[in-house]
């Protein structure tokens, strides 16, 4: 080893026993540290330039998609809500007479009822079911409802029973009559929206019904018709083959009575 190289290391020997020499040494290390890391987050930095900015778009594409579902959601119920109340009303079809049994027998029975009549729900408790079993079924006479409205709730209970389908309209009918004591009070209208959708009317069918002045003015001028054609004054009043005329609650023989002639003047 040279006189150079030993001068050398002595030198190296001194600086490291000095505490100047350590310091230095440390801050070198310090140094070397806060270089790495820097390189390290430039690294990683460029290695995915587009990451950061996926992630940053990601939310907001999120709460668009949220929105749009929520928008679309909305309108769809909307639209739902606008067809239900713009279904057509056929006022000329609600405001014609339910027929029952076959409108080609010889025997035509005009009925003329009030809904909230007690005499004419006792009718259809008993009478009418025996008329509809020995006449109408077996083809020998149909029954025309015709209401015969005195106030307003017989307005609008005929007005609903108008909605349902024609199909369910006499069994309707006759669930009003028999259970008549249960919804003869202010709130009638639930109880006869809540049937009447049992039927199949939906909700803006019954209201359309429910409603209609036009409707009611018809019901009614019904009423003024029965009237001055077979001087109807009191419910229920039966009005065979435009002619004969029962009023009041008659016994069921009576009724029969004037059938069965009605029937021997078709056969002559």
């Amino acid at each position: 080893m040279s006189k150079t190289d030993d001068q050398a290391n002595e030198t190296t020997e001194k600086i490291k026993k000095s505490p100047i020499g350590v310091i230095l040494a440390v801050f070198a290390l310090l140094a070397i540290i806060v270089v790495i890391g820097l390189a390290n987050n430039a690294k990683t930095t460029t290695s995915d330039p587009t990451k950061a900015t996926n992630q940053e778009q990601a939310k907001p594409a999120s709460a668009e998609t949220e929105n749009s579902v929520d928008a679309n959601q909305t309108t769809g119920i909307v639209e739902i809500e606008a067809q239900a109340t713009s279904i057509e009303f056929d006022l000329e079809k609600a405001s014609t007479p339910r027929i029952l049994g076959d409108p080609d027998a010889p025997i035509k029975i005009s009925e003329h009822s009030s809904f909230t009549c007690g005499a004419c729900a006792m009718f259809h408790k008993d009478n009418f079911k025996r008329i509809k079993k020995e006449y109408v079924d077996t083809g020998k006479a149909y029954i025309v409802f015709d209401d015969y409205p005195r106030n307003m709730f017989d307005v609008k209970i005929g007005a609903v029973a108008r909605c349902v389908p024609e199909s369910a309209y006499f069994n309707f009918v006759q669930l009003l009559f028999e259970t008549q004591k249960t919804w003869l009070n202010d709130d009638y209208v639930t109880y006869l929206t809540q049937n009447a959708k049992l039927t199949g009317a939906n909700h803006a069918q019954i209201q359309n019904c429910l409603n209609s002045k036009e409707l009611h003015k018809a019901l009614a001028q019904r009423q003024e018709e029965a009237t001055k054609k077979h001087n109807v004054k009191s419910t229920p009043t039966l009005v065979i083959n435009d002619s004969v005329v029962i009023s009041g609650l008659s016994p069921y023989q009576a009724i029969k009575e004037a059938l069965d002639a009605e029937l021997a003047k078709t056969a002559e």
